[in-house]
């Protein structure tokens, strides 16, 4: 089973498959298997082992037309982090490129959903982004690579936007959903790309801040990039273990903090998000420019995640999705809902731009 050329098929064969792998790379009797989630990109599953030893496959998707490698960044994040005694994750133990799998240790615990999270909670990834900030002089840490889509200028913020914009212009397809969206980026979202470039353009001149140059390596730092809620377990020592790497790497700490506040799998409060912002600043107060930088980019970084809301208009990324759900998809209702959620976004971004709304506690 690779996930490569993935084919729709019976559980039996499926969970069959999964167990075979899995006794290859543990080299140990696997008892069962059982499909306990997973994300936008991969299959995940429980694995029961002899003993009562429990385990975790997770299978990655991987496509001609995406270049990351999700499976190698991971696993070696989580392989360097173990070693510097990073232990709320998952300890890696067995990798097989061929399958295009890894397997992980098994965390007992439950997923924390937004109604019960609170402000200790919000400390605790505080703290975990602080752990990694702590890392930035180990010397093997130079050798890891920037987080998927880093963007260390602000040009470079702008140019990804364009990028994932441009897209959907040789887009042929039809119908309904596609109608709208192009009447979307036309009317909405462009014009005011347009607008929110030269605002910042402006700030940039009267706080004198470079548009161009990438901000310095010491600015930077290791990021899970794809850091939140949504990506970790409330296990049952009580512990709040962060989950999926598959992002991780160097990254402007701006990134970080307008990525967490703007994740749509998390319902923060505003009050919740201010602790989070202020204690990221609080943690990097030795960069002076993190205030004004983070006020520019939020907005920008706002716009981005509406066109991550769209890639679903993207046949290959909808080909991405319908693998991690593996059941079939209904692909109009779900480009519906994510046009939805990218015109509220930037509704809200043209409202509130002017002003970073957690800058002063």
């Amino acid at each position: 089973m690779k996930v490569a050329d993935y084919t729709i098929e019976t559980s039996d064969k499926v969970i069959s498959d999964v167990c075979r792998i899995a006794e290859n790379l543990l080299d140990i009797p696997i008892i069962s298997a059982q499909r306990i989630g997973g994300s936008g990109n991969n299959r995940v599953y429980s694995l029961q082992g002899d003993h009562s030893n429990r385990y975790v496959a997770k299978f990655y998707f991987s496509h001609s037309s995406d270049k990351r490698d999700r499976l190698q960044v991971e696993f070696t994040s989580l392989s360097f982090l173990w070693r510097q005694g990073v232990a709320d994750i998952p300890r890696p133990i067995a990798i097989s490129r061929e399958k295009s799998c890894a397997i992980y240790e098994f965390i007992e615990g439950k997923k924390i959903v937004s109604e019960n999270i609170k402000d200790g909670d919000i400390q605790c990834a505080v703290n975990f982004l602080g752990r990694l900030k702590n890392l930035n002089s180990i010397a093997y840490s130079q050798n890891l690579l920037p987080a998927s889509d880093a963007c260390f200028s602000i040009k470079a913020i702008i140019s990804n936007i364009e990028g994932r914009l441009s897209r959907f212009t040789p887009l042929k397809e039809e119908g309904q959903e596609y109608t709208e969206l192009k009447s979307f980026l036309r009317d909405d979202f462009k014009p005011f790309l347009t607008i929110l470039t030269q605002w910042v353009w402006q700030r940039c001149k009267v706080q004198d801040i470079s548009f161009d140059a990438e901000i310095p390596r010491e600015e930077t730092t290791l990021s899970p990039s794809d850091f939140g809620f949504h990506n970790a377990i409330r296990a049952n020592d009580g512990r709040i273990v962060f989950l999926d790497f598959e992002y991780f790497g160097w990254d402007d700490p701006a990134k970080t903090i307008a990525d967490f506040l703007f994740h749509p799998a998390m319902m923060l409060s505003e009050a919740m998000k201010n602790v989070f912002v202020q204690g990221i600043l609080a943690m990097f107060k030795e960069n002076n420019g993190l205030v004004n930088r983070v006020e520019l980019v939020y907005p920008l970084f706002g716009l981005k995640w509406c066109m991550i809301f769209l890639n679903e208009f993207i046949p290959n990324d909808f080909t991405r999705r319908a693998y991690a759900s593996g059941n079939p998809l209904d692909k109009d209702q779900v480009r519906k809902e994510q046009l939805r959620k990218a015109r509220n976004l930037c509704r809200k971004i043209k409202e509130t731009y002017l002003r970073f709304p957690y800058a002063n506690g």
